[in-house]
Formats: structure tokens, sequence, C-alpha cells
């Protein structure tokens, strides 16, 4: 709702593009903001009024997608699993984006927009934390939470990187098996034991795999 309230959408939206366009064929430092704002049939003050850098237009694309993606998709977001669909889906539908940011060596942008997305992040300022910026959720729940996104966002760039093979359910069945405590190493360097032996880890995935299809938390979603 942020985003159609936001009536310097259609401006920030027509320079996003012509900066992912001109991105194309031209290297990210090479490119103006005169270029932005022109290729947008817009001025530079324009240009200035809403942005201060070409990472914060690349940062707003992604943002405004994700708030258009989340707006059309029910879904748990106390769910790890939900959480992970959620973002691989959405990270398939932007895959143009990634594309070329990708190819500018911006994938850090990616990273923000995930670690936003799993703070659930208001359009301005992420939810449990106060407006000096600090966090009102205990530290134990906050290390958790970090763990958890980093290890996501992981996942989801070598999925990127690798050219998006495997389906987004799949992809978060792999992500709940490394987060079980079955399959975490015990002792250092290999020299303890996995619980569970590797049968039982991939009886384990299959499992996890067969029930993402079956009771996905995101069944509802549409199209």
């Amino acid at each position: 709702m942020a985003r159609l309230e936001d009536s310097a959408a259609p401006l920030k939206d027509a320079m996003g593009n012509a900066l992912l366009e001109l991105m194309q064929n031209k290297p990210l430092k090479k490119i103006s903001a005169g270029e932005i704002a022109s290729r947008a049939g817009l001025g530079r003050v324009t240009y200035f009024r809403h942005f201060s850098s070409k990472e914060e237009v690349l940062a707003y694309k992604y943002r405004a997608a994700w708030l258009d993606f989340a707006a059309r998709h029910w879904y748990d977001e106390t769910d790890d699993r939900a959480n992970a669909i959620a973002l691989f889906r959405f990270c398939l539908q932007v895959r143009d984006i990634n594309d070329v940011v990708y190819g500018a060596g911006q994938e850090s942008i990616l990273l923000d927009t995930v670690l936003a997305a799993l703070d659930g992040e208001a359009p301005a300022r992420a939810a449990g934390r106060t407006p000096s910026g600090a966090s009102t959720v205990d530290p134990r729940t906050q290390y958790v939470r970090r763990f958890k996104a980093y290890g996501l966002f992981g996942l989801i760039d070598d999925w990127i990187r690798g050219g998006y093979h495997r389906s987004p359910e799949d992809m978060a069945a792999e992500y709940i098996n490394c987060l079980s405590p079955e399959i975490e190493s015990r002792g250092h360097r290999g020299g303890g034991r996995r619980t569970g032996g590797r049968a039982a880890r991939m009886r384990r995935l299959q499992r996890i795999r067969e029930n993402a299809t079956r009771q996905d938390p995101r069944r509802h979603m549409t199209p």
C-alpha cells in the first residue's frame, strides 16, 4: 500500500528502468545522472530530488518489486520454509534485474533487499527498531534471525549464479535441510560425526521436498 501512496513512484520507476537499460551497454560507474534522467525523459533536478546515487536507484527497483510481490502473494512470514519459497520465487520473478545487477557486481543490493524482507522492513524503516535505529529484539533472537537470513541469501546467490536450474520449492527444501539440527556437524574439521548418516539425511531431504509440494504454506498464492 505504501508504494501505491507514493506519488513519485512513476518518476522513480522511469529512472530505474532507464538505468537498467543503460547498464546493459555501459559500466555502471560510467553512467551519469544526466544520462539516466535523459533516458527517462526527465531532468537532472528530478533525479537528484529522489536519488543520491545510482546504487540507490537499483535498491529502489528491488524494493518496489518486492513490495508489489508481497502485496500479491500471501504467506506465513513466521515460517522459515514459507519465507524461503517466497524469496526464491521473487528472485526468479526479477531475473532480468538480477542479470544486470550481478553483471555490474552489485549483488550486495539484492542482499540488502533479502535482509529487509526477512526483517519485515517497511519502505523506510525496519520493523523491530526504534526511531533511533536501535533494535528492540533480544540479542539471541537477532543473532538467529541474521544467521538464517545470510544463510538463505547464500543459497539464493549460488542459485542465481548457477542459472536458476532448480525450482524455488526445491531450493527452499535445501534451506530447511541446512537448518535441521540432524545434519549439524559435531566435532572439528570432520573429526566428529554427523548424526543420522547419509542415507537418513537423504531420506529427510526427500521428505522435506515432498512436504514443500504437499504442504506449501503459500499454496494460496496466486500467479
